[in-house]
């Protein structure tokens, strides 16, 4: 059935050695085969090869998309599996530690699809809770079409907040969807504030990164004082009352479920549920397959969960694209739709006062559930970011072109040539901006929050992480040049105003991978002594004496992945100007796509315009079944 022109094992090596493989790939295929003596050569390719896909975060291999004739990708053919999809699938099922669904096996091969054991589990149990909460709501009362009402006043357009509102009131699991402006933290500020205009709630807020759950409870609490100011006098202080029951403080879903120290288990799950009535997770696109799982586990049955996010971003840096794949249903050949039952429609129209029977669509799936905001406030000042984002988001090569071509002012390139003009120009831009934080460091009139926040006003993303044009290289570059301006002192590990993103989990100390500090001289003490600074989820400072830090490296550059959960005024994208084919397989619309969407007032971006629209019209699809186990009738050929 498979042609080598080597024994296999030799050739698993000899694909680690060209870097299709890597180690733990062809670990992982040559133990499975020792473990269960099959001594199969079908068995150490797909062994293989479902480890790949998992290292590049897909939770399963999808065979029916796989090239029989070059199954590696090879530039010179060296295996080939000579049989129909059939054939194949029927000699899969005969290996010994491949099951069907419900076997206790180490490999499950479903239809086309081959998993882990575990993530087929993780896949089915998230699917299976969703399922269950889409399937209970809550009536709505003529006091609760009252309020909503006063929360949203008649317009004439189509009110998707007022819409996304009363879906959330009325479900037990609500999804709402957005880009970035879009109003989701205002929309959940408004519902939570009707729920609490009813019933006691125990209610949580949660997002993936330390960074996240700060800038939602930024976020909260910029809803509530602005709701407090717009709300009339009649409702005043049954509302006032309701708003103060809304907690501002959000945390991250580690502290939330409970971390075990030096364990991947948690104190919360399915035998010791979370004690809340409503869970709020925000930026829900950044959440992996097994972290989903691991959170609904831990749910209580009477429990609502909301989930915030825009299906658009980066999948989660590990296996899945939970968010996306919840979304997919919305999504067929003529964009995105709301896809009600006809009793739900009808139930949006009384309360909301809109039409909703143009969205009817009486299909299987978690519609009801599920509301997307399209129009964003944040660009209407700055409409060239807003314009470029849509344009990536839509692949649209001449929309690109024409976005960067009209000249807005919030939009700037820096062409790296032959002579690298573009990466000066780069640097000469990160003196200015780090200028601003770097001249007050030493200042004691300024506290660690206000020089933290004028660094985070500016940030430069970088598509990779190693390279010239990566992380690793943009940081030393920056270092370089704000040394030769004056601005910082490197001249040790730990200098005044020295940035740090810390790269792994310290549980004691409370750091988290993904958080971001300061380097900065402690004015609380009778002699300074530099210490890190970091801003928690509460808004509080936590210092940190330097040597105990957990691993870490300078951050004047970050990748856009560490970027998810974060805005800055002013964003400079770098991309490599000649990627490798691995880098390639990095660059995708969803990377540019959430780098634009960082940057509040002006976008940036060093690169070559090849690039840039090569890299925005390859999308990301990520290999799952999740979609069609809670979407019946999805169809991946038709979305």
């Amino acid at each position: 059935m498979i042609q080598v022109t080597m024994p296999m094992p030799l050739l698993l090596k000899h694909w680690q050695q060209l870097r299709l493989l890597t180690p733990l790939d062809r670990h992982f295929a040559n133990q499975m085969d020792q473990i269960h003596q099959s001594h199969s050569d079908l068995l150490l390719l797909f062994c293989a090869l479902l480890s790949r896909q998992l290292s590049a975060q897909h939770p399963c291999l999808k065979l029916d998309e796989l090239d029989f004739s070059n199954p590696l990708g090879e530039r010179q053919v060296q295996c080939v599996i000579n049989a129909s999809l059939p054939e194949c699938l029927q000699a899969l099922a005969q290996i010994a530690p491949i099951g069907q669904p419900g076997d206790d096996k180490p490999l499950i091969l479903d239809g086309s699809k081959l998993y882990l054991k575990r993530y087929y589990d993780f896949e089915c149990q998230v699917a299976t809770t969703l399922t269950r909460l889409s399937q209970h709501g809550y009536p709505h009362t003529q006091a609760s079409i009252s309020a909503l009402n006063t929360l949203f006043p008649a317009q004439d357009s189509l009110d998707w907040q007022k819409v996304a509102t009363a879906t959330a009131f009325c479900q037990q699991l609500a999804i709402i969807t957005g880009g970035p402006g879009t109003g989701k933290t205002t929309t959940v500020t408004k519902l939570l504030l009707l729920l609490c205009l009813q019933n006691e709630l125990n209610i949580k807020l949660v997002a993936p990164t330390g960074k996240a759950a700060a800038r939602l409870s930024e976020s909260i609490k910029a809803s509530k004082r602005r709701l407090s100011a717009e709300l009339q006098d009649a409702a005043r202080h049954d509302a006032l009352i309701a708003l103060a029951k809304i907690p501002e403080e959000a945390s991250t879903l580690h502290r939330l479920l409970g971390v075990l120290p030096h364990s991947h288990q948690f104190r919360h799950h399915s035998d010791n549920p979370l004690h809340l009535d409503l869970l709020v997770v925000d930026e829900a696109s950044m959440v992996d397959l097994p972290m989903m799982q691991r959170l609904l586990s831990a749910m209580p049955a009477h429990a609502r969960l909301i989930l915030l996010g825009d299906q658009d971003q980066l999948a989660s840096v590990e296996a899945g694209a939970v968010l996306a794949d919840i979304c997919a249903g919305l999504h067929d050949a003529d964009g995105w739709r709301m896809r009600y039952s006809p009793e739900f429609a009808a139930s949006l129209t009384e309360m909301t006062g809109h039409i909703m029977s143009q969205f009817v669509c009486d299909e299987p799936g978690l519609g009801d559930n599920l509301c997307m905001l399209r129009h964003s406030h944040r660009f209407v000042g700055d409409a060239g970011i807003g314009i470029l984002a849509k344009a990536v988001n839509e692949c649209s090569r001449m929309a690109i072109r024409q976005a960067w071509q009209k000249g807005y002012q919030e939009l700037q390139w820096f062409d790296d040539g032959p002579h690298q003009s573009g990466l000066e120009q780069l640097k000469q831009l990160a003196c200015e901006q780090y200028r601003d934080y770097l001249a007050i460091i030493y200042r004691a009139d300024f506290s660690a929050e206000i020089i933290i926040e004028r660094y985070n006003q500016f940030r430069i993303l970088c598509a990779t992480r190693a390279g010239e044009y990566g992380v690793d290289g943009i940081n030393l570059h920056v270092t370089q040049a704000l040394k030769q301006a004056g601005l910082i002192r490197p001249e040790q590990e730990f200098y005044a105003g020295r940035p740090i993103i810390i790269q792994s989990n310290d549980y004691n100390l409370g750091l988290f991978n993904g958080d971001i500090g300061l380097i900065l001289p402690d004015n609380s003490q009778e002699q300074p002594r530099l210490m890190a600074h970091f801003i928690q989820a509460d808004g509080t400072i936590l210092t940190v004496l330097p040597a105990r830090l957990p691993s870490h490296q300078t951050c004047f550059a970050m990748t856009v992945h560490k970027s998810q959960g974060s805005e800055f005024a002013h964003v400079a994208l770098v991309l490599p100007p000649s990627p490798s084919p691995a880098q390639q397989q990095l660059l995708t619309k969803e990377l540019i796509y959430t780098a634009i969407t960082r940057a509040k007032a002006a976008f940036t971006c060093l690169g070559v315009s090849r690039v840039f629209e090569q890299a925005s019209l390859q999308r990301t699809a990520r290999a799952s079944g999740l979609a069609e186990r809670i979407w019946p009738n999805f169809s991946a050929d038709k979305h």
